[in-house]
């Protein structure tokens, strides 16, 4: 078993998750990854890494500003121009400024094994790079994602074409359909990326927020 995107101060939350409604042994977590390096997603990846003694493993470019600098150049400045656009819509309003909804998600201490494992990992133990098959999970491979942010990456499971997007692609209730995302650093690359998912034939894809969607043509609208 292995986990994807993991937010700041919510590893415990997970393992409460994993432990009381699904009625699983954390333990049997192997590895746990994230999509970009985004806190929402990559906050809590090694702490809940170290709880359940697992592998931890994040993108190539991921918590690399250099790397990421010299590939997109101008990645820092439409990041924040397009944050800035989309702070001031009501929806992230509801997002990050939503008390009801931090009241009931409060901070679960994340050691729920003990402290045994403590400080058994203080940095990632793998680099995923495009192309790669994931190690223990068969029919799993990293997809390099450039768009919302240069080092993110999608997981595609090949047997069953589901798709673990982050960032890349949204999934908008509202409209009942998959959407592309507000805040982005590159628009060509986010272009680029959306043809190359195409490519994939996506049966079903899970996004980093929002609803899950399936069908044979999901991102055929975009």
């Amino acid at each position: 078993m292995f986990v994807v995107d993991v937010a700041i101060r919510c590893d415990g939350f997970i393992l409460k998750y994993i432990k009381n409604n699904l009625n699983l042994d954390v333990k049997k977590i192997a590895l746990v990854s994230c999509t970009h390096d985004d806190p929402d997603h990559i906050g809590g990846v090694l702490s809940l890494a170290r709880s359940c003694q697992a592998s931890s493993a994040i993108p190539h470019a991921s918590k690399r500003p250099g790397l990421k600098l010299y590939q997109n150049p101008f990645g820092p400045v439409v990041k924040v121009a397009t944050s800035i656009g989309e702070a001031f819509r009501a929806r992230s309003r509801k997002m990050y400024l939503n008390r009801e909804r931090n009241k009931r998600y409060p901070y679960i201490h994340n050691h729920l094994l003990g402290e045994s494992a403590a400080g058994r990992f203080s940095s990632p133990k793998f680099r995923l790079v495009d192309g790669q098959d994931i190690t223990g999970f068969a029919g799993w491979e990293v997809i390099h994602t450039p768009g919302h942010s240069w080092d993110s990456i999608c997981f595609f499971h090949h047997p069953s074409r589901s798709l673990i997007t982050g960032d890349t692609l949204l999934g908008s209730g509202q409209k009942g359909q998959l959407v592309q995302p507000s805040i982005f650093d590159n628009l060509a690359a986010q272009r680029q990326t959306l043809e190359k998912l195409r490519k994939l034939h996506p049966r079903t894809v899970y996004p980093g927020h929002g609803s899950v969607f399936s069908g044979d043509q999901i991102l055929d609208h975009l």
